[in-house]
């Protein structure tokens, strides 16, 4: 991996290719925005330049990516790169604990063996424990001038303020879809209908592009839109089965990012009936007819439920209680439109 092969960000690649090149870099950089959007793809890039055994000078400072140094780092093997990343990524809210940072004391107390810096890669920094901030913040008011310390959040806001102030921000906004879709269709061989899905989906993420199985997205396409919009509407019970089913087997921020991207086609249809769904398109039909039904203002007080709960799902809060609300509300306006219909 180098800054070449990373698509778009070119903003704050540029900016960090300058401050390698004028011998401004700093000592600690936060990339915050989206999941899977590039920013430890480029942290990755910038640590592979530092550390090239062949660097390219032209247009613009990179690596060559095929040094052993560039595939020690993209391995997390080289002796002046450490990667701390939350323990144990199967549960479902993994911290990174004061034990990984105490690690870094031992990656910055010598210089470095190679290259001309130690760095320190902190993937998911918001989800530190309160110890390992505390913990971090001291290593970070007195840093190495021989240590670079790059933390990535999908969440800055969870990060303490003097925190975030001891590092130089650059924000990683998402790709437009055409990008992706263009990536997809070029470098990756996708079929064009397979291309256009996972470009809807993946809402300017490119490493979730990347790790989308198209087959896979039909059968959740599928099987959420009978939750959302099935032919029938479900009884009491059967809404809080569908609740406790999806919390259960731990689909409810998957769940949550399928409703929203129905209810976002259905809106853009209400507002605009020239549109076409973005992610839906196998069912417009059935959403043209709810569209000439519903309204806009029926429409945002679902999607503002479904960011609430997707803030409740990031703090643990009963998400089975939230969806039941959920499935009530939708199921109460889809009623109310239908009466409202003209005979």
């Amino acid at each position: 991996m180098a800054f070449r092969d990373i698509v778009r960000h070119q903003r704050p690649i540029k900016w960090l290719q300058t401050a390698v090149s004028t011998n401004h870099l700093g000592h600690a950089y936060l990339f915050h925005g989206e999941p899977t959007v590039g920013k430890r793809l480029t942290a990755i890039a910038l640590a592979q330049y530092l550390h090239c055994e062949a660097p390219q000078y032209t247009p613009m400072p990179d690596a060559c990516g095929l040094c052993r140094s560039c595939h020690q780092i993209s391995q997390a093997t080289h002796p002046d790169f450490l990667l701390i990343q939350p323990e144990d990524m199967q549960k479902h809210n993994p911290k990174i604990t004061i034990d990984q940072i105490r690690d870094i004391e031992h990656l910055v107390i010598y210089r470095p063996l190679m290259g001309s810096h130690k760095v320190c890669l902190i993937d998911q920094a918001d989800s530190m424990t309160q110890e390992a901030t505390n913990a971090l913040l001291k290593t970070l008011e007195d840093p190495p001038d021989h240590c670079l310390f790059l933390l990535i959040a999908s969440r800055p806001e969870h990060l303490l303020p003097t925190l975030r102030s001891r590092c130089i921000t650059l924000r990683f906004s998402p790709l437009p879809s055409v990008s992706i879709y263009e990536f997809l269709r070029n470098r990756m061989d996708r079929e064009d209908a397979d291309a256009r899905l996972i470009a809807a989906f993946s809402e300017g993420r490119l490493g979730s592009a990347l790790s989308c199985d198209p087959i896979e997205l039909r059968v959740k396409l599928r099987q959420y839109w009978a939750l959302l919009f099935g032919e029938h509407t479900p009884t009491a019970s059967q809404m809080m089965d569908m609740s406790e089913g999806l919390v259960k087997s731990n689909q409810v921020q998957e769940a949550i990012h399928w409703f929203w991207s129905g209810l976002r086609d259905l809106l853009l249809l209400t507002l605009d009936h020239s549109m076409s769904p973005a992610l839906y398109k196998d069912q417009e039909t059935t959403l043209r007819q709810l569209a000439r039904q519903m309204t806009p203002v029926s429409i945002l007080p679902l999607i503002h439920e479904l960011n609430q709960l997707e803030r409740g799902h990031q703090r643990n809060l009963n998400m089975q209680i939230g969806l039941e609300q959920f499935f009530f509300h939708l199921h109460g306006q889809l009623a109310l439109s239908h009466s409202q219909e003209p005979a």
